[in-house]
């Protein structure tokens, strides 16, 4: 079934975000007011009750960050979200926050839901560049685009 995020307005698309986590991570996960966030839309700390297996939960601090796009048909793939060559985009922005966590010690798995589509080269280029700018294991990132939503719906 197909639903249309770009309909729900930004903080809306956020406690769907939360509200899943919930879910996928256990009732332990903490959604924030709306504001400046530093990178965190929601946070849990604990062990994981499903991702991302139940025979290898992640533990620790998991940070989820939401990003909601009004556009249809979007992709992880495009300019204004990820370029490996600049820091001024979604992506970009992201990493030096994630960055500044991880040097503070406070997220140990990271997980980056946008209601755009992804693809397999997307997904592997992303995690490897995050993983290697923020010295966050790769298995320790998730994004996670239309298709895992709809999965999981």
């Amino acid at each position: 079934m197909k639903y249309a995020y770009e309909d729900l307005s930004e903080d809306q698309f956020e406690h769907f975000v939360v509200l899943l986590c919930k879910r996928l991570l256990g009732m332990g996960v903490q959604g924030f007011a709306k504001g400046i966030d530093g990178g965190r839309d929601a946070k849990f700390v604990g062990t994981a009750e499903l991702l991302p297996s139940k025979a290898d939960p992640w533990k620790g601090t998991v940070i989820v960050q939401a990003k909601h796009t009004n556009g249809y048909n979007r992709s992880f793939s495009e300019g204004d979200f990820y370029n490996p060559m600049s820091d001024n985009t979604v992506i970009g922005k992201e990493t030096s926050r994630i960055k500044k966590l991880r040097e503070a010690n406070q997220v140990d798995h990271y997980m980056l839901f946008a209601n755009r589509r992804l693809t397999g080269n997307t997904e592997s280029d992303i995690r490897a560049s995050l993983s290697e700018r923020c010295v966050l294991p790769e298995a320790s990132i998730m994004l996670c685009g239309i298709e895992a939503l709809e999965s999981w719906l």
